[in-house]
């Protein structure tokens, strides 16, 4: 299935989908909790977690991600049928394995069992620790933030995520992210400490390692149905053991957004769809100008227009941050 604005000419397979990480906003996540309960993953995910969307506790990553990889499977289903015949796949963070599992790469219901697990890990292994979102700027003045803070504190504080020209986001301990926010307001810097317990992406991360590879080494991988370009290295990749391979290592790597979403444009693609829950990614997406970017009809919007490019914003809010 195309979705119904995608243009009906000789480049009309020339788009993909996005899937989201953790961090989304909770109406969008509890309205398509709601629109999805009775697909077989959400399903799962509600009769384990709690059957009232309303009163689950959706900072919890033990609850947050796996929730996150049902309704993303959920949507993509929704709108492409049981086997996805997508013709490009890209995640963020948690996403990217939603995206291998929508590629046919992973069995879906394996890549929910890793979904799980890779929440239980997380909070495992990412307590204590925090994340902040950095808004307006980058490059040197990203590092001129973090070295300043490590000196002061002696702690770790690293780059967890390349959102966009706009928005980056760090990750460490704690003492070192409430330094973080510190020092950005001496320098001027718009930033918020992002309302996710752990510090994810960071080699805080690293104790997660063995007990994550050994979960994503039970599940068997195949070649997928859809070209993927992963978010740990803003390549194209399709040989399965490579992906599996990646999949382990963006637990502690950056998510390179912008350069994957760019890696998108350069491989000739028009287009990509969030998939959701919410649009996250359509917004920070549009807000690059790199590709066009809107959600899917099943994505549990916020009551926007999907296919709306988004008005110029005032700085971008820690709730539109991802990890």
């Amino acid at each position: 299935m195309t979705p119904p604005d995608v243009p009906r000419d000789g480049d009309a397979d020339r788009f993909g989908v996005a899937f989201p990480g953790q961090g989304n906003k909770r109406p969008a996540m509890v309205r398509a909790l709601h629109t999805h309960r009775a697909h077989p993953l959400v399903d799962a995910f509600l009769r384990a977690h709690g059957e009232d969307p309303e009163a689950l506790d959706l900072n919890d990553t033990t609850v947050a991600q796996p929730a996150t990889y049902a309704l993303g499977v959920a949507a993509a289903q929704a709108a492409f049928g049981p086997e996805p015949a997508v013709p490009l796949v890209v995640g963020h963070s948690l996403g990217e394995l939603t995206a291998v599992a929508c590629s046919g790469m992973i069995d879906v219901w394996d890549g929910y069992r890793l979904a799980v697990r890779r929440g239980e890990v997380s909070r495992d292994h990412g307590l204590p620790g925090a994340m902040l979102a950095v808004m307006g700027a980058r490059g040197t003045a990203i590092e001129w933030l973090r070295r300043t803070v490590v000196a002061r504190t002696g702690g770790v504080l690293e780059v967890a995520g390349y959102n966009g020209v706009r928005q980056t986001v760090l990750s460490g301990d704690p003492r070192a992210v409430e330094a973080a926010l510190e020092v950005a307001g001496e320098t001027e810097l718009l930033a918020e400490i992002l309302p996710i317990g752990g510090s994810f992406h960071s080699p805080l991360m690293a104790g997660a390692l063995p007990a994550w590879r050994a979960e994503v080494a039970s599940v068997p991988f195949r070649r997928g149905r859809s070209r993927y370009v992963s978010t740990a290295d803003a390549a194209e990749h399709h040989d399965p053991e490579e992906i599996r391979e990646l999949l382990v290592r963006a637990l502690l790597l950056p998510v390179r957004w912008t350069d994957a979403v760019r890696a998108v444009r350069d491989a000739g693609f028009h287009t990509l769809y969030d998939a959701g829950p919410g649009t996250t990614l359509a917004k920070l997406g549009r807000r690059e100008g790199v590709l066009r970017f809107a959600s899917l009809p099943e994505a549990g919007t916020d009551g926007e227009d999907p296919g709306e490019p988004a008005p110029r914003p005032a700085p971008d809010t820690a709730l539109e941050a991802l990890t």
